[in-house]
Formats: C-alpha cells, structure tokens, sequence
C-alpha cells in the first residue's frame, strides 16, 4: 500500500511539474504586465508633457490652445492603444484586456470630443465631456487594479497608489 501512495505521489508529482512545460509559450499575467507596463510610463510621462499648463489655460479661458493639447493627448493615446493591441493577452484575461482595450478606445474618443469642442470655444461641452472621460479612465482603472498594473492608470490620481 504505501508502494503503490508513493508511486502515484511521484507521478501526480510529476504530471504537476510537466504541466508549466507543456504551456511554455503562453503569456502569463506577469509577462503580459512586463510587456505592458513600460509602453504605459512612456506614454504618461509623454502625455505629462503634453498636458502640462492646460488647467492654467482653460482657467484663463485660453479653449484653443488647451484644445489643441486634448487632441494631442487623444493622438498620443491612440499609439498607446496600438502598441498595447499587438500584445498577446494571457488565455486567462483574454476577455479581460479586450475589454480595457475598448473602455481606452472611448477614453481617446473622449479626449479627442474635449479637444474639439474646446477648439470650437464650447467650454461647458468640453466640461462635460471632460467628467465622462474622466469615468471613462476610471472603469479602465478597475482594470488595471485586477492585473497589478501600476504605469497603467489613467486620470488624476497618485502615481504610487
């Protein structure tokens, strides 16, 4: 008897340890992050650039220039989002980041709206639109809490929560 517990010890032992073998090639949560994660800080510190001095414009009520900076940011994010699509997703969070891609795609959609309305001299479309963007990034946020990113979060918020 204690043969026989023995030999099947070794053998489911094995099977377990052959297990990660026979996937060798598939992505994994952290290697997807690893991949992800240095698009993401190149992208927010060129987006910091970007947006630098656009509260102080749109407080001076100066709607082009700050207009022009939202479009640029939309255009910056449209990149990010091509880069982050050509990485193959874990077999797990499949769904998952398909999802984020898409919740990115509306934000972008929403940054470009804010531009273009601003450019237009419509500050309290830009505002609106600026709040659904901003809920936008944060359903993206949710996201990105479930897959441990850390570059990867969008909006207003503290770099090193």
């Amino acid at each position: 008897m204690k043969r026989t517990l023995g030999t099947l010890f070794a053998v489911a032992l094995l099977a377990l340890a052959a297990a990660p073998l026979a996937h060798g090639d598939e992505q994994t949560r952290e290697s997807y992050k690893a991949q992800a994660e240095p698009l993401c800080k190149a992208n927010r510190e060129a987006n910091e650039r970007i947006m630098s001095g656009v509260r102080r414009r749109l407080g001076k009520n100066k709607l082009k220039p700050a207009g022009k900076q939202f479009v640029r940011l939309s255009r910056s994010f449209a990149r990010l989002i091509a880069r982050l699509a050509k990485l193959r997703p874990p077999s797990t969070d499949t769904h998952r980041i398909e999802r984020w891609l898409e919740i990115m795609k509306l934000l972008k959609a929403r940054l470009r709206l804010i531009g273009k309305y601003y450019l237009e001299g419509l500050k309290i479309k830009g505002n609106h639109e600026g709040i659904l963007a901003e809920r936008a990034g944060i359903s993206a946020n949710n996201t990105t809490i479930v897959l441990h990113f850390r570059e990867c979060r969008f909006g207003r918020f503290d770099r090193n929560g």
